[in-house]
């Protein structure tokens, strides 16, 4: 379900690609604030569905990749 990443031997990791995600809408809405509002303009815009979508499920998966993601290198 994750892409590969050039030469990388596995998928890109899901906090990885959740956090590109994230961070590109980030973008979009702090330098493109106009473009922003006109994709999650629910009225308007075919995307701004699938944008509420993600942002809802990311305040749900992303605490629990990081967790994940500490308990795998943290040392007991």
């Amino acid at each position: 379900m994750f892409p590969k990443l050039g030469d990388v031997g596995g998928p890109v990791h899901p906090l990885l690609a959740w956090w590109a995600i994230l961070f590109g809408l980030s973008i979009l809405a702090r330098y493109e604030p106009e473009s922003w509002a006109g994709v999650i303009d629910i009225d308007d815009s075919s995307a701004a569905n699938a944008v509420e979508h993600l942002l809802e499920e990311a305040i749900v998966v992303i605490p629990h990749l990081a967790l994940r993601a500490i308990n795998t290198v943290s040392v007991c």
